[in-house]
């Protein structure tokens, strides 16, 4: 007897009844069942072969179901549905009037629910019938206003494909034999071999995967054998469909790789019945049964199953033609076996070997204003002057160190006495965000270095020029299809694939990556790159930020069409939305509980609650305006500098007002001004320090415009001229006016 039983407690999840009386309108005729739960239970002779499988959304695998027993109906081969997450997937074949079933999960580890099931086939479909009608009238007796959606169309009247007439006899039994298909495939490195036998069956599914197009796992659900073979040891053998099989052991070997780049102790892989039980601090493996340890280094078993994997991915390729399931294979596989290579290679050293990391920084408290009076004079003196030599196109001060950045390199000077602790070249560099440490991306390499000491933490192999964005467990790196994060110890943290491809821009927020790019914005959770939601941008993004736990995004559309959107971290739910007139800078600065951005000479703030416009002001200078701002526990005292081109700058208040002001000197382009201590720093020519404040000018920096400057926590100012020479002076004295 077979029984197809849906879930019935949805009926009663008040949630679900009220999402489904609230449709109308085209939310209607759109309505496909997605969201609502419950299980799926499938009766064999009284036994639940769907048993464990949990929850599914039950109105789209019963809708897949039914299809696809229409498919087999009008004559197709096989077909598969969707009955269950991990994904678990039903595949039926058609075996002349009756169905042969399994039921397959592909969440780690992949393997059989059910298998070589030979069911009536108008039982089957008689079942599916009934379970669909019911589910059908639940639906209807919760809205009736369903009864016009294509859905229940289809639930109430399933099955309904045409039979082909003599469908058992129409088609050719499926796989159909084609002699000399079989192969075997070989991963090898050192001491281990891992071999893959697929025989003539199994290789006809693979050679007759494009009659099934309806199922593109059937082809793959041959029976095979796997062997791996340890010198000095006992082999081992595993039983299984060799792509269900080498899925789960590329992915242990990626998990192999990363525990010993992260310096685990151990590690343990599975193969088949066999656990292997890797002491990564020895380079051994123990397998119950086996007289004791192999001597095997945990990279060279992860070539040797990685390229098993390959071989076998390439092989069934050509067999088969085009197939996503086996590129990806195929392509994951590579990657460990690159990844591997520079292993072996001695150019990545493992962390554990490494200096250690500090631990994350707490947050610097809040400098205190210089002086409690008024600032009207400061005195600089020269502390030390390096020796001429490549223009630095940035300065910073990073903890003891100052780092400098040009075109092809960069540097770290002790900041006391100029001394070079490090130089690297560079194609891009960001500091760490837990610490004063420094990522470096150089020839092919990722370095975390020690400014200070000039001590390199770790490196591993990077083959990329995209960007770096630093989070809390490390750093993110664009990618082809997505991104990688690699942890503060080396290690690969995870890797994601994104849909709409390697993004632009990336933002931290609490337990969540937010990254926008090619008008889409994706949320991933931190720890493990899982996705959690994606939302559609109305045009590119342009700036990104995390504030007042909100996504904020900047968009440019053309033709002026620019828009300031705040996203709520969970789930990712829009929450408001402003126009921003012109081209807007590509920069969201925070003040006065505002999101704040500028376009055209124009400073607009738009409150981070609602999105209502608390004020839009110009700017008293020609030009696009550069924006700095200091958040202070006074909303009065609070600072935001609209900078321009020659040194102008623009004190902007609470209420959109021009506290003050100062003209630009030269030509050269906008550059946002240094806050520190109610100082700033304008790059005039040359570079003045103000009372940021009132407007006042308190210093002038040296005699002619420089190429960068920065300013300190301690008032500090380091600058690099033409020459390449970099000076840093510290303030000697000051002149305050205190009143009493």
């Amino acid at each position: 007897m077979i029984r197809i039983r849906p879930g019935r407690s949805w009926r009663h999840n008040p949630g679900y009844v009220g999402k489904l009386r609230r449709l109308e309108g085209p939310h209607l005729r759109r309505f496909e069942g997605s969201g609502i739960l419950d299980v799926l239970g499938i009766e064999v002779d009284g036994v639940d072969i769907a048993a464990g499988v949990g929850e599914a959304e039950i109105l789209v695998a019963m809708d897949e179901l039914c299809r696809a027993l229409a498919r087999l109906r009008a004559g197709s081969p096989a077909a598969q549905a969707t009955v269950g997450r991990g994904p678990t997937e039903l595949v039926l074949e058609a075996r002349g009037a009756d169905v042969l079933l399994a039921l397959v999960s592909l969440a780690p580890p992949a393997r059989f629910l059910a298998s070589g099931l030979l069911l009536d086939g108008e039982r089957l479909r008689a079942a599916a019938a009934a379970a669909a009608r019911a589910l059908a009238d639940d639906l209807l007796s919760i809205s009736p206003a369903l009864s016009g959606s294509p859905l229940l169309a289809r639930l109430r009247g399933p099955l309904r494909a045409p039979a082909r007439r003599n469908a058992a006899h129409a088609l050719p039994h499926w796989p159909r034999p084609v002699p000399g298909r079989g192969f075997v495939a070989r991963g090898a490195a050192r001491a281990v071999r891992c071999e893959v036998q697929v025989p003539e069956e199994n290789a006809w599914r693979l050679a007759g995967r494009a009659e099934v197009a309806d199922a593109p796992l059937a082809a793959l659900l041959g029976a095979g054998s796997l062997a791996l073979r340890v010198s000095g040891a006992q082999g081992l053998s595993w039983e299984s469909p060799p792509y269900l099989a080498l899925r789960d052991l590329v992915r242990s070997a990626a998990g192999l790789v990363s525990a010993w780049e992260a310096g685990d102790a151990d590690f343990t892989l599975r193969f088949g019945a066999a656990d292997l039980h890797c002491d990564l601090t020895r380079d051994e493996v123990r397998v119950s049964g086996w007289r004791g340890p192999a001597a095997l280094p945990p990279h060279a078993l992860a070539v040797a199953l990685a390229g098993a994997a390959r071989a076998y991915a390439t092989k069934a390729l050509a067999l088969a033609g085009e197939a996503e399931e086996l590129s990806d294979l195929r392509d994951a596989a590579r990657r460990i076996e690159i990844h591997c290579k520079d292993l072996a290679s001695g150019n990545l050293r493992r962390t554990r070997s490494a200096a250690l990391v500090p631990p994350p920084r707490r947050a610097p408290p809040r400098q205190a204003p210089l002086s409690r009076g008024r600032v009207r004079r400061l005195v600089y003196r020269e502390a030390w002057r390096s020796q001429p030599g490549d223009p630095a196109q940035s300065l910073s001060f990073c903890g003891s160190a100052l780092v400098a950045g040009s075109k092809h390199d960069v540097r770290a000077l002790d900041a006391a006495t100029g001394r070079e602790m490090f130089r690297s070249g560079c194609e891009t560099f960001a500091r760490a965000a837990n610490g004063d440490d420094l990522f470096v991306a150089s020839r092919g390499m990722l370095i975390r270095v020690d400014p200070s000491s000039g001590e390199r933490r770790w490196q591993r192999r990077m083959r990329s020029a995209a960007p770096l964005w630093p989070v809390a467990g490390g750093v993110v790196r664009p990618t082809a299809e997505g991104i990688v994060c690699v942890s503060d110890l080396g290690g690969i943290a995870f890797e994601a694939r994104l849909p709409s491809g390697p993004p632009e821009l990336c933002a931290e927020a609490e337990g969540i990556l937010i990254l926008a790019g090619k008008e889409q914005l994706v949320a991933l959770d931190a720890p493990d790159g899982r996705l959690l939601w994606k939302r559609k941008l109305p045009a590119r993004p342009r700036a990104l930020s995390v504030l007042g736990g909100r996504a904020i995004v900047l968009c440019a559309g053309g033709r002026g069409a620019s828009r300031l959107l705040a996203f709520s971290q969970q789930p990712g739910k829009l929450l408001w939305a402003r126009s921003v007139a012109g081209e807007p800078r590509p920069m969201i600065r925070f003040a006065f509980d505002c999101a704040i951005a500028a376009s055209r000479g124009k400073i607009v703030a738009a409150r981070l609650s609602d999105g209502t416009l608390r004020f839009e002001t110009g700017v008293p200078f020609a030009g696009d305006a550069e924006l700095a701002s200091a958040e202070e526990d006074d909303a009065s005292a609070t600072l935001l500098l609209a900078s321009g081109p020659g040194g102008a700058c623009a004190r902007i208040g609470e209420r959109g007002i021009i506290v003050w002001s100062l003209p630009g000197e030269g030509t050269a382009p906008a550059v946002p001004a240094r806050i520190a201590r109610r100082l700033a720093l304008v790059f005039q020519e040359p570079p003045s320090v103000l009372d940021a404040q009132e407007g006042f000018a308190l210093a002038r920096i040296g005699e002619r415009a420089v190429r960068c400057a920065t300013l300190g926590d301690d008032a500090s100012v380091a600058i690099c001229e033409d020459s390449g020479a970099i000076s840093l002076l510290r303030l000697a004295t000051h002149l305050s006016i205190v009143t009493t």
